[in-house]
């Protein structure tokens, strides 16, 4: 066991009702569940899980053990409209304590629409007096979030009254303090080098607010979420230059706003900007996680937007430490829909998905690789659906159609999807317009060949073996019958003129041309009877060279019986 390599990966669900996240990954085990109780103080209602991942040697993947969860790792039951009670931390007793991050995280959660329509990041609205003031004119923003927490807050209890009006005193209170500060001249812009505005946000009587007020200054004039990442960049590059104490001053202060900035509402959809297709939309979140960018095999009708060059250079430089993880949850959510990803095509589709597969293989390595396979498992099923297929196939003529449908088989993913292909594939060669196709073929040692094609391709797929095999059957049982309608061996025989040229004919045909099973034995079994007769037998005996490729066209004949040797 010690030289299984084994790492610990922490899972961070913020409350309830958001998705499980990959937080860390850390080698210790006892480190990690560190990391797991310091992290879930940071968020009341949410979870932490650590699980264990151990490689396994056999399959090169990783088995995954679940080792400790802490904080409220529980599903979440189904609630009303109206409950409210698993918002993030609305931990609040003074109007100090609006303008702290934690706050700051909770104004996403009950004032998503106000902050999506004036593209503003909570901690650039603490400081905006121009949005306060909006903010106070409307009333109904501040009163819907008032009444979300003071509901969180309160349980459902009878105190609810009491706590809302408390939480509107301290709104209040905390607004006027904004437009007193400001006045009073403890607000600072950012119209100066950052040397100097750090400078003078440390000799103000609340420093990180002064330079707080002084990023929202900037932000200001970003009036979209491309260019506020852009300033954000910029200032965290001119960060770069300062002394160590500076700098950490400022970082301590910037992750707050890198991290409102991924999590505001629908930031990533406007950086990927418009796309023709879903299948174009994924391939823009992957780009953006790639460090050098992939041949997106036709995917974008059009080139990416600019934006996603600023997005991905701020996750490359590691400023946006839980973006990656947030865009991989958006790439399984895309996969997981009940959505086509690109609906022109089926076999497209597939191709995407193994372009698509390939790359996140190449981006996470071991990591998150039940979720991936879950989510392509998921895709693969909603497209082997009998309406989806069959809009794929009608392009294509009858007695083409279950070959076409098995190059499908190559990307599919989950065992369900598999016997779902095999279902259609032998629903279409038990349908009759299928069989007349077949049965009523002007050559049918070419469509034999096509049949037995087929069927090697099926059993030399990785679909599931007893499906293999029962699909294998069903092209052989219909050979059986083109055969005997056809009165092919019949025809050879009269054909070949001697009964060694009609045994070798029948043979190779049984070798090389028909399908696997009783089609090839029934072809070696003609061949063997024609070869009984003692003047047959006299000639072969003066015929070395034809009694030997009789021999081992014979010895090929008896293995193409075998179905099961098919694969």
């Amino acid at each position: 066991m010690a030289g299984r390599e084994t790492h610990f990966e922490l899972f961070l669900r913020k409350n309830p009702k958001s998705s499980w996240v990959l937080s860390d990954a850390v080698p210790d085990r006892q480190k990690a569940i560190d990391k797991a109780r310091q992290l879930v103080k940071s968020y009341p209602t949410g979870g932490v899980r650590v699980l264990k991942e151990e490689r396994d040697d056999a399959t090169g993947g990783y088995n995954s053990v679940v080792v400790v969860s802490v904080g409220n790792c529980e599903e979440p039951r189904r609630q009303s409209r109206r409950d409210f009670g698993n918002l993030a931390a609305s931990t609040c007793v003074g109007p100090a304590d609006l303008f702290k991050p934690e706050a700051r995280k909770t104004y996403q959660e009950v004032m998503p629409r106000f902050l999506e329509k004036n593209r503003v990041l909570p901690g650039e609205l603490v400081f905006r007096t121009d949005l306060l003031e909006q903010l106070e004119a409307g009333g109904s923003d501040i009163t819907q979030a008032i009444q979300r927490v003071a509901i969180a807050r309160s349980g459902g209890g009878d105190d609810l009254h009491a706590i809302a009006r408390q939480l509107h005193e301290m709104v209040s209170i905390g607004i006027n303090n904004v437009f007193k500060d400001r006045k009073a001249g403890q607000f600072l812009t950012f119209d100066k080098p950052l040397v100097q505005i750090v400078r003078e946000a440390r000799k103000k009587a609340n420093p990180n607010l002064a330079f707080s007020s002084a990023l929202a200054d900037r932000l200001k004039r970003a009036p979209n979420w491309r260019d506020k990442l852009s300033a954000l960049l910029e200032v965290w590059e001119e960060v770069e230059t300062l002394d160590s104490a500076d700098k950490n001053f400022c970082n301590d202060i910037l992750t707050h706003y890198f991290s409102e900035w991924i999590e505001a509402p629908n930031t990533l959809t406007h950086m990927i900007g418009d796309t023709d297709h879903p299948a174009q939309m994924v391939d823009r979140l992957i780009s953006v996680l790639e460090p050098e960018k992939s041949d997106s095999e036709g995917v974008s009708a059009s080139q990416p937007p600019a934006t996603l060059q600023t997005l991905s250079r701020a996750i490359s430089r590691g400023v946006l430490p839980t973006a990656r993880n947030r865009i991989i949850s958006l790439i399984f959510e895309q996969l997981s829909s009940n959505k086509r990803l690109f609906p022109a095509d089926l076999q497209s589709e597939f191709d995407l998905l193994k372009n698509f597969g390939d790359r996140l293989v190449k981006l996470l390595g071991g990591q998150r690789q039940a979720e991936m396979y879950e989510a392509f498992c998921k895709r693969s099923k909603l497209l082997m659906t009998i309406d989806t297929v069959e809009a794929y196939l009608e392009k294509f003529d009858m007695s083409e159609r279950p070959g076409k449908l098995l190059t499908l088989s190559a990307n599919l993913a989950g065992e369900e999807a598999k016997s779902r292909l095999v279902s259609v594939l032998r629903g279409y060669i038990s349908q009759p317009q299928y069989e007349v196709s077949i049965l009523g073929a002007k050559n049918p040692v070419m469509t034999l060949s096509s049949l037995r094609t087929t069927q090697l391709a099926l059993m030399s797929s990785k679909l599931p073996a007893q499906d293999r095999l029962h699909g294998a059957r069903d092209i052989d049982t219909l050979g059986v019958r083109l055969i005997g309608q056809s009165q092919l061996f019949r025809t050879m025989v009269k054909k070949a003129g001697t009964p060694e040229r009609a045994a070798l004919a029948l043979f190779r045909l049984a070798a090389e041309a028909l399908p696997h099973g009783q089609c090839a034995r029934l072809a070696a079994g003609t061949a063997t009877r024609i070869l009984q007769g003692e003047d047959t037998k006299s000639r072969l005996a003066a015929d070395p060279d034809m009694k030997l490729a009789l021999a081992q066209l014979a010895r090929s004949a008896q293995l193409a019986g075998d179905i099961e040797l098919a694969s």
